[in-house]
C-alpha cells in the first residue's frame, strides 16, 4: 500500500533540522519505520498546497494543540477536508488540549468522527482518556523502539537519588510537590534554568542513580505510552510515579515515591528487578505490534 505519514509538528513530519530538545523518541517514525519493513510505500513529511492526496491508500495524520509547536497547520486542514477517511493519531500526552485548539478549524463533532490512533501499553482504561472519540484505536511502540546505548552501574555504587528529566514545568512542580527526602537530580525545565541535554545522555546517566521519577498525567491509568517505563526498567532504576498510573502494570509498580525512599536497599534492589520483569513480560512482541498496524490498513 502507498500511506501517507503527515502532521503538525516538526517531529510529525520527519523535519531534519529540528531542534535538539525535541529529538527524542518519535512515535511517528516508528510506525514509518515498520511500515517500510512490512514492505509497505511511505512518505513522512508535511502536505503542501500541491500534493495529490488521491494517490495515498492510507492517510495518518498526527495532532497537536495548535500552539507555537505546531509549524505546518494549514497542510493538517487540507487533510481534514479533503480525506475524511484519514486517521487522527496522537504522539504526545496533552492531546486533551487537541479538541479546544481546533474547535475553529473543525467542528468539534467532525473531528471526533474520524478514527482516532494512541500509542497505549497493553493495560490501562482508554476511558481515562476523557476523548469524546467514538473510536480510539491502541497500539504498542515498544518492540519498534531501540533503545539508546545505556549501562548500570552496581546497585551499591548508585546515586540514591532520584532522576527526574522533563521538557514540562508542570513536572518539575509535581516532583516538588512530593516533598521527597532523596535528592532530585532535575533537567529539562528550561524555564527552570535546568540543563537540557539528549534523551540518549538521560537514558546514560539513569545508570548511575537508584531512582527515576515519573510525574503524572491527568489521564493517569489509561495506558498511556511512556518511553520513560523502558529507560527506567532496562537500566535497573525504580520508576516512582502515581500508583494510579504504574500500579495498574503490577505490584512492584504500586509504590509511592515516598514510599520507597523508606525501603532499604536491598529491597529497592528487588523491587527495581520486579519492575524490568513485570514490564518486559507484559508489553507487546514486534509480531503483537506488526499485526495492530497492518489492521490499520484494512
Amino acid at each position: 500500500m502507498k500511506i501517507l505519514i503527515t502532521g503538525v509538528t516538526e517531529t510529525h513530519n520527519n523535519h531534519p533540522q529540528r531542534a535538539s530538545s525535541t529529538k527524542f523518541v518519535s512515535i511517528p517514525e516508528l510506525m514509518r519505520d515498520a511500515y517500510i519493513a512490512l514492505g509497505h510505500e511511505v512518505e513522512h513529511g508535511p502536505v503542501n498546497a500541491t500534493m495529490d492526496l488521491s494517490k495515498y491508500d492510507k492517510v495518518f495524520l498526527y495532532v497537536y494543540p495548535l500552539d507555537k509547536n505546531a509549524v505546518h497547520p494549514e497542510g493538517a486542514k487540507r487533510v481534514l477536508r479533503e480525506r475524511m477517511d484519514a486517521y487522527i493519531c496522537l504522539d504526545d500526552w496533552a492531546f486533551q488540549k487537541i479538541l479546544p485548539s481546533w474547535e475553529d478549524v473543525i467542528a468539534k463533532e467532525d473531528f471526533a468522527d474520524h478514527q482516532w490512533i494512541a500509542p497505549l501499553f497493553p493495560w490501562g482504561d482508554i476511558k481515562l482518556m476523557n476523548l469524546p472519540v467514538d473510536v480510539i484505536l491502541p497500539w504498542d511502540p515498544s518492540p519498534l523502539y531501540e533503545m539508546p546505548p545505556s549501562y548500570q552501574m552496581a546497585w551499591g555504587k548508585r546515586k540514591t537519588e532520584w532522576y527526574n528529566a522533563s521538557l514540562s514545568k508542570d513536572a518539575h512542580d509535581w516532583a516538588t510537590a512530593q516533598n521527597l527526602t532523596w535528592p532530585i537530580h532535575s533537567v529539562g525545565g528550561k524555564s527552570l534554568g535546568q540543563p537540557r541535554i539528549l534523551e540518549s545522555d538521560v537514558v546514560w546517566q539513569y545508570g548511575s542513580y537508584k531512582g527515576v521519577l515519573c510525574p503524572t498525567y491527568a489521564h493517569a491509568g489509561c495506558g498511556w505510552w511512556r518511553v520513560r517505563y523502558l529507560h527506567a526498567a532496562f537500566t535497573g532504576c525504580v520508576l516512582g510515579g502515581d500508583p494510579q498510573e504504574l500500579g495498574v502494570i503490577d505490584s512492584s509498580y504500586s509504590y509511592t515515591p515516598r514510599e520507597l525512599e523508606r525501603m532499604d536497599d536491598g529491597q529497592l534492589e528487588l523491587i527495581a528487578a520486579q519492575q524490568y520483569v513485570a514490564l518486559t513480560s507484559q508489553i507487546a512482541t514486534l509480531k503483537q505490534t506488526q499485526l495492530k498496524l497492518e489492521s490499520f490498513l484494512t
